[in-house]
């Protein structure tokens, strides 16, 4: 799905068959195939390498709405950041609108302005490996939530081979290499065009990342 689409909904399948057809899963990366990986921030590191070994460990765990356990053959997106952070020793909020207050009320938040329609808006020169990035739009929440958050994964850098940003989390659609994916895993880093519902509305460091020292091993 691109960011066009809803990450937690699908189109209705053409057919029984089509619907019973497996969703390619999403991409696995190691660390040193980020650029400039050597260079990163210590502790960025580490939140990195550690997202990208349980990325490749939980790879069959596919989009599962509601969960932010492996155990149970999948995660959400706020789930699949929980799961990272928590084994990284980090205790965030579950939610994605809930992990965005909890940046935000860190003073750790950088918010996106509508008219950065493009990576070379200059607010993104801010955004760094590790950072959680949220999404508004991209689908109607009903749980009354009170700010616009509905979707979250986590920044990775850029992608020696492809030369292109990535990020990692769990998503229904979204693509890697161009291609549509499902479940936990490397994902494209894109940025909604002017025409889509959904946007960037903010990025930023997990609060406790700067008490990271050795991640724990999945």
């Amino acid at each position: 799905m691109s960011f066009v689409m809803l990450p937690f909904l699908s189109s209705p399948p053409a057919s029984a068959a089509e619907s019973e057809a497996p969703r390619p899963l999403p991409g696995e990366l190691e660390s040193a195939e980020l650029a400039d990986f050597d260079k990163f921030d210590p502790k960025r590191a580490a939140l990195v390498d550690l997202a990208l070994k349980l990325g490749r460990t939980h790879r069959l765990n596919r989009y599962l709405f509601g969960s932010a356990d492996p155990e149970k053959g999948g995660f959400d997106c706020s789930g699949s950041i929980y799961f990272i952070l928590s084994q990284a020793g980090i205790q965030p909020a579950r939610s994605s609108a809930a992990q965005y207050d909890w940046i935000r009320e860190a003073g750790l938040l950088t918010e996106v302005p509508a008219s950065a329609g493009s990576l070379e808006a200059p607010v993104f020169k801010k955004l760094q490996p590790g950072d959680l990035v949220f999404w508004a739009g991209t689908y109607r929440p009903t749980d009354g939530r009170t700010n616009k958050v509905t979707h979250v994964q986590m920044y990775l850098g850029v992608e020696k081979a492809s030369g292109k940003p990535v990020m990692i989390g769990s998503s229904d659609g979204r693509s890697y290499s161009g291609k549509a994916r499902c479940g936990f895993g490397v994902y494209d880093f894109k940025v909604p065009s002017r025409q889509s519902k959904a946007r960037i509305i903010g990025f930023g460091p997990p609060p406790g990342l700067e008490k990271l020292q050795k991640p724990a091993q999945p």
